[in-house]
């Protein structure tokens, strides 16, 4: 369907959603007015001032002249919103996918976001009551008690501690009050799901209060696994989360404040529940795993992943995923008043640890099973200082500095059924495709057809193994040419016995044992000043340097032959070369990288009207460069050079209709050079610097009000997405595992192709109405919401494979419940995916699938796998607060 066409549908959808909202007063003004109970009356609303920090200071969002996003606390609660993954809901040019981890996932806007498990710096930088979270990974599980969320887009840099080169998630936490109040929230849904979560904040003591809150979810997982043997459960990808904060707020004096905070989270998980891509298989492919899985070598019979529907959450492996992340922090946050000048001080230490538990090649038998652990530390300390208000100039100018300890350890361990029998299958079946070979060289010799076949087929497969049996066949043959043909033509099962054997041999835990640690400290001034010429003409700019140094170290020792197979190995036989070459033997124990930046904003704003500002923005990003982190099986550069962005902007924010609606529009540009491209070896990723990216567009944003009982919330984005130069892309399909030991892969040119998780469009739409139930003093609400993605390449490696193509999907989620009148008190039941859309998140090549037969060397394309999206949900909530 062609996108004029996909834009004609969405219209409708949106047409029909919005006049369903218009007209739903019809039926509500039919109610008779009483005493008690009063339908709440029609007319346009005005809609409630939102205050964000996005600039250092309280401001009203529609005075922040940067493309920005909000919600509020209540609007998450009032929509079930509890992780960052929810978000994406409701904003345009945002969202968050996981990949073959959980730990691995990426936050992306307009476009772009770095995976989160590796040493990549994150393109998306997370902020939470200030604190910079270095590790998408470690933002995993719920978010709670929270005041607001800022979306901000394009690149923040000085006024932000960290770098945060596409944009930032600014996030607030409540903070405590002197007056007591709490509450409580307890659902219950499909999978078992159960969700509670609560806080209570009051007054300690004169000039002290404090608050606590805890959030806590459990629930089975969306898939099934039909392997039933080892370690295996039916239940694929249960989840559960813990959180606590606790807060306590101090004013000494009256020109003094000062906030302790400290957080503690885990998250256990079994996993995303990840399918064969149905429409990527072959005839072939499962035929070729029953070979090569099965107990009686050269025959099929073996188990098959399953391959029935991409989007049953129904699948047959060894083995599944387990996840268990645990972080703590604690924080200090101190501002002085000094002569109309505050003066801030945030302090900061984290630590977050992450054990994960795959098996890596995901097939129905014991095979190749990955342990990775993850750990860091961090401090920080930022020093603000922000200027008086209502002057000529306000400033924010800071100093930041960040330490950061990085350790991540990678074993790959063999499972029962690798050696024997995978590996055996693997090599006999690599030896018996080459009969034709064998026959040739044997009619060569003087030995005519069909006698040479059936000799080459017979012994190579062990049908023959003897001189009588050699006879048998050729009766013109003597005893010692018989002797001298079975000692010159291989046999399958012998060699395969061998290959089995060594790596019986070799250690079966840790074959391949990977370990990296990176030291990082990072400093940094930022300041922005801005002038305001007139009460409607302000100019603002601002620069930042930045410095940042890392050191570190990575060593790979591999215990098994099998996972390395260099030139003359024992299994490179008869001209068949034959490894699972996963990887080579490393030792870089002196990495270091150091590199700054000065990067800088220029930014004018003007009030038209007392409602309608315009303001154009240009700004620079800068994203570290660093060190790979994975292991490879070939030598690769393992240091990375920094990426930057030059960014620009156009906007209108506008408040119309007497505040009854607020629109906001924003044209970009954003260009990144160096792009930090990842490489897909067949197991892991590798960070390249690819050439330079274009993503350009708008982002539509707009809440309305049209009457009392009405409330709702549109957003739109239109991307553009272009390679201007990228030369040295990956080849399609890239499996590094099919290249020979010390040959670079072959690569392709996607200079003017579009970039991956770049949807042209994205749509959302949310319909709230609330009005007061007959004769009574309760309310009723429904509420519904709209999620479009078009399509879009979600490989996880840029290569344009067709194969990891999304089509455009539509996602609808309703709500709907009860208020007591003090609105103490709410009912709720949800549906989230009604029409329980299949989508995948992330599209990812079969792991060393070309050594597994299970590429076309015509098409070039393989057996792919999706990492699903959330299958349709419900549930019910209670909630009380005083």
């Amino acid at each position: 369907m062609s996108n004029s066409n996909h834009a004609e549908r969405y219209l409708k959808i949106l047409v029909a959603l919005t006049t369903v909202g218009w007209f739903a007063p019809v039926w509500s003004q039919g109610e008779q007015a009483g005493a008690t109970g009063d339908p709440i009356q029609p007319g346009a609303a005005r809609i409630e001032e939102i205050v964000v920090t996005a600039q250092k200071r309280p401001e009203n969002v529609q005075d922040v002249p940067i493309s920005i996003t909000t919600f509020t606390g209540e609007f998450m609660e009032d929509s079930g919103l509890h992780t960052l993954q929810d978000l994406s809901l409701f904003t345009p040019n945002l969202t968050l996918s996981h990949s073959s981890q959980v730990a691995n996932n990426r936050i992306i806007m307009r476009g772009l976001g770095s995976v989160g498990d590796n040493a990549i710096e994150p393109s998306v930088a997370v902020f939470i009551d200030g604190v910079y979270y270095p590790r998408t990974a470690s933002v995993v599980g719920s978010l709670t008690d929270l005041e607001m969320v800022e979306v901000l887009r394009g690149p923040q840099g000085t006024l932000f501690g960290r770098n945060a080169s596409m944009g930032a998630l600014n996030i607030r936490t409540a903070q405590p009050t002197d007056e007591m109040e709490g509450n409580l929230r307890v659902g219950y849904g499909s999978y078992d799901a159960m969700r509670v979560s609560g806080a209570l904040s009051g007054g300690i003591m004169e000039n002290t209060s404090g608050r606590v809150s805890f959030s806590y979810s459990d629930r089975n997982g969306y898939g099934d696994n039909t392997f039933t043997t080892g370690q295996s459960a039916s239940d694929v990808g249960e989840w559960r989360d813990l959180s606590l904060r606790g807060k306590l707020y101090f004013t000494p004096t009256d020109t003094l404040d000062i906030t302790l905070s400290a957080d503690y989270s885990e998250v256990d998980n079994g996993g995303g529940v990840i399918e064969v891509k149905t429409d990527t298989l072959l005839p072939t492919y499962l035929p070729t795993l029953s070979v090569i899985l099965n107990d009686t070598p050269l025959t099929p019979g073996g188990p098959v992943p399953d391959g029935a529907d991409t989007f049953d959450y129904t699948l047959n492996q060894d083995h599944r995923d387990l996840g268990d992340d645990r972080q703590m922090g604690f924080a200090a946050d101190i501002n002085l008043d000094v002569n109309g000048h505050t003066i801030r001080s945030i302090t900061s230490f984290r630590d977050w640890e992450n054990d994960t538990f795959e098996s890596a090649l995901r097939l129905p038998a014991d095979l190749l099973n990955r342990v990775t652990g993850y750990e860091t530390e961090t401090v920080s300390q930022e020093l603000q200082i922000l200027s008086p208000t209502g002057g000529r100039f306000e400033y924010v100018a800071g100093v930041y500095y960040y330490d950061e300890e990085y350790r991540i350890d990678q074993d790959f361990d063999l499972g029962d059924d690798f050696c024997n029998p995978t590996i055996r299958n693997l090599v006999a079946g690599r030896v018996a495709r080459a009969i034709p070979t064998i026959t040739a060289n044997l009619v060569a010799s003087g030995i005519p057809q069909p006698f040479a076949g059936q000799l080459a087929g017979g012994i190579v497969t062990g049908a023959i193994t003897s001189v009588a049996q050699i006879q048998a066949v050729a009766p013109f043959l003597s005893a010692a040419q018989a002797a001298g043909i079975l000692a010159t033509v291989p046999s399958a099962l012998t060699i395969g016995a061998a290959a089995a054997a060594a790596c019986t041999a070799g250690d079966q835990i840790s074959a391949i044992d990977g370990e990296f640690s990176q030291s990082m400290s990072s400093f940094a001034l930022y300041g922005q000043l801005t002038f305001h010429v007139n009460d409607r003409l302000r100019v603002t700019g601002g620069l930042r340097w930045t410095d940042d140094e890392k050191d570190g170290s990575y060593l790979q020792t591999l215990n098994n032959p099998i996972v390395d197979a260099p030139t003359g190995s024992p299994y490179r036989t008869i001209g068949l070369p034959f490894s699972v070459n996963l990887r080579i033997n490393e030792s870089f124990p002196n990495l270091r990288f150091e590199d700054d930046a000065l990067t800088w904003l220029a930014n004018i704003s003007y009030h038209a009207t007392d409602d309608i500002m315009v303001f154009g923005t240009y700004s620079t990003g800068y994203k570290s460069g660093g060190f790979n982190s994975d292991g490879a099986n070939r030598a690769i550069p393992r240091t990375f050079s920094s990426e930057t962005v030059d960014n620009y902007e156009l906007g209108v924010k506008s408040s119309l209709l007497d505040g009854g609606m607020i629109a906001n529009l924003t044209l970009f540009r954003t260009e990144i050079n160096d792009f930090q491209d990842r490489v897909f070896d067949g197991v892991s990723f590798i960070v390249q610097n690819a050439g330079e990216l274009r993503q350009q567009g708008l982002e539509l944003d707009i809440q309305a009000r049209p009457l009392e009982q009405l409330y709702t919330v549109f957003g739109l984005s239109w991307l553009d997405s272009e390679f201007l130069t990228f030369t040295n892309a990956t080849a399609m399909p890239y499996v590094i595992a099919t290249t020979p030991p010390g040959l670079v892969p072959p690569g392709q040119d996607l200079t003017g192709k579009r970039n991956h998780f770049s949807p042209e469009w994205h749509i959302s739409l949310m319909a709230e109405w609330t009005d007061r139930l007959p004769n009574m003093d309760w309310s009723w609400f429904t509420r519904a919401e709209f999620n479009h993605l078009s399509e879009q390449n979600v490989g996880a490696e840029t290569n344009q494979n067709p194969q990891s193509l999304q089509e455009g999907y539509s996602l609808f989620n309703a709500r709907g419940g009860f208020r007591s009148p003090d609105e103490k008190w709410e009912i709720a039941a949800f549906v989230r995916n009604a029409a329980d859309e299949g989508y995948c998140q992330t599209i990812f090549n079969q792991p060393i699938g070309t050594t597994l037969g299970l590429v076309d060397p015509v098409s070039r394309g393989g057996m792919q796998r999706c990492v699903l999206g959330t299958p349709r949900t419900w549930g019910f909530e209670v909630g009380y607060s005083f």
